[in-house]
């Protein structure tokens, strides 16, 4: 069996397209990029004659096969790209022996089907170090800079949808315009907008050595699929910025500028727990949350069992 190839790979064998490929991926954003690829290859004006697309089973495989069968009216080749192609029967198994060599077939499916080649030329998307890359790939097209821990903790929040990262990249994109560098700070201020309600409860929980209700917002984060490290990651950054708030105010900056300069207007109104704070416990938090995050990538624990058992124990020394 062949290795998948990417969708820049893809893109280069077009200029000798083979005649069927074969399209196996739950990224929306890889099914996007290569479907609008497809019909760029067909002159608009032709795209009545030479550009079919079909869904299965709503679309029969003798349909799919005709399509594939027709040679082409206006152009080199005909196109013919069909979604949730494992279900298209056994028609379009048979054309996969022998495929039109003017034709070129692309079947977009969740598995391969009965019958289908086993070689058969297949598109994927990157993983892991490979993502990384392709962030940062994106980030330089754009002409920006990127740490490449914001690019780490991007990942972390965000997953492997690339529509999400994406979006996400666009959101920095706007917000770092001026300095044309997103940073692990700007990463997590703009993605974690939408969560930072349960963060905030989280970190306010831990503070009043509410353990019961800390672990019960700790996996309401963990089901909106947020990820270990990347809980992590925000409980640091939000006990960082407490710190550096409670040393302001320790400096007489004025409460209304901490909150502005820190951009924590979580805290608005806060003024009175936010001085309460031991800094002491404060750097102890911090300390307990590096250790953790270094025993999360260096050792087997079971992430949601170890952050769980974290966080109880931030809960049982008590209100900081």
């Amino acid at each position: 069996m062949p290795a998948p190839m990417t969708f820049k790979e893809f893109q280069s064998s077009l200029q000798e397209p083979h005649p069927v490929y074969l399209l196996r991926t739950d990224q929306d954003y890889l099914k996007k990029k290569v479907f609008e690829l497809c019909r760029s290859q067909v002159d608009e004006g032709a795209r009545g004659f030479d550009w079919n697309v079909f869904e299965a089973p709503a679309d029969s495989g003798a349909e799919i096969v005709t399509a594939a069968r027709t040679l082409p009216w206006m152009g080199k080749r005909r196109w013919v790209f069909v979604r949730n192609a494992h279900q298209s029967g056994k028609e379009v198994a048979d054309y996969l022996k022998d495929p039109c060599s003017r034709t070129v077939l692309v079947l977009e499916a969740a598995r391969s089907a009965k019958g289908w080649p086993s070689n058969l030329p297949s598109i994927s998307m990157p993983k892991g170090a490979s993502l990384k890359q392709w962030i940062l790939g994106r980030v330089k097209k754009e002409g920006y800079q990127i740490d490449p821990r914001a690019a780490d903790s991007l990942l972390e929040l965000v997953g492997e949808d690339l529509l999400l990262l994406e979006s996400e990249l666009g959101k920095q994109f706007l917000y770092r315009m001026e300095s044309k560098r997103i940073t692990l700070d700007s990463v997590l201020e703009m993605t974690l907008q939408a969560r930072e309600y349960d963060i905030f409860a989280l970190i306010e929980a831990i503070a009043s050595g509410q353990a019961s209700r800390a672990v019960q917002i700790l996996n309401r984060l963990f089901e909106s699929g947020i990820t270990a490290p990347a809980i992590l990651s925000l409980l640091y950054w939000n006990f960082r910025r407490l710190r550096a708030a409670r040393e302001m105010l320790q400096a007489k900056v004025p409460f209304y500028e901490v909150l502005k300069q820190l951009k924590i207007w979580s805290y608005k109104g806060k003024e009175g727990q936010v001085r309460r704070q031991s800094a002491k416990r404060l750097e102890g938090i911090l300390i307990l949350l590096r250790r953790s995050d270094l025993l999360l990538k260096t050792t087997s624990a079971d992430p949601r069992i170890h952050l769980e058992r974290v966080i109880v124990d931030m809960c049982q020394a008590g209100s900081v």
